[in-house]
């Protein structure tokens, strides 16, 4: 059989039929709408039987006033095949702070950051998923600025906020290629006493090192 994107269609539709909510079509894209408890069970369908050997993204989409609220978006390549296809699974009912969607990481390990980030920005959680925490945002951040309800004017932090003290003090934990802390009203400096972060630098040049060489 030859694998396209239509012929994948018919092969979720024909073997899991129970898994799939929606098929949509736009643009010569194909798009299945997955119960979100089968997405594991596709996806490593898709890997293993049809080819579809790269994730390209995992990224989501707030409906505010839909329930389901959320859509989360899988684009998933085959490079042998030269196909592309969407998945979605809808999640985020009514009165639902923190949806839950299984993670893919272990069929696709590209899906860690993406995953990550999904997480970050909308407050999507991903169980089973090896390191879920703040990857844009700092770690102590208490909201997710792309849910639609995120205030536009963003918040107000505490000044100063730029060359000197910064609005929070958390060790970020493991994983962190620099320890914060707060030494200097210079910058933050690391552990490693060479290197200082100084945000006086000027834009486009390196950090300065304390050391004439490291």
């Amino acid at each position: 059989m030859v694998i396209t994107a239509a012929s994948t269609v018919d092969v979720v539709r024909e073997t899991f039929p129970q898994a799939v909510v929606e098929i949509v079509e736009s643009n010569g894209e194909q798009t299945i709408v997955l119960k979100p408890e089968y997405l594991l069970t596709v996806c490593a369908h898709l890997r293993d039987k049809l080819g579809y050997d790269f994730l390209e993204t995992v990224t989501a989409l707030d409906w505010l006033e839909r329930v389901p609220r959320y859509d989360v978006v899988y684009h998933v390549l085959s490079y042998s095949n030269r196909c592309f296809i969407r998945l979605k699974v809808r999640v985020g009912e009514r009165g639902e702070e923190y949806p839950v969607v299984p993670s893919v990481v272990r069929i696709w390990p590209a899906a860690n950051w993406y995953e990550r980030e999904v997480y970050d920005m909308f407050g999507i959680k991903f169980s089973n998923h090896p390191d879920l925490r703040r990857i844009l945002m700092p770690p102590d951040w208490t909201t997710h600025p792309l849910r639609k309800d995120y205030p536009l004017s963003g918040f107000d932090l505490p000044e100063p906020h730029w060359g000197g003290q910064v609005p929070y003090d958390v060790d970020p934990g493991v994983g962190s290629y620099y320890e914060q802390s707060l030494r200097s009203a210079e910058g933050r400096q690391v552990d490693d006493p060479r290197r200082v972060l100084n945000p006086n630098q000027e834009p486009g040049t390196l950090p300065q090192s304390n050391e004439e060489t490291l």
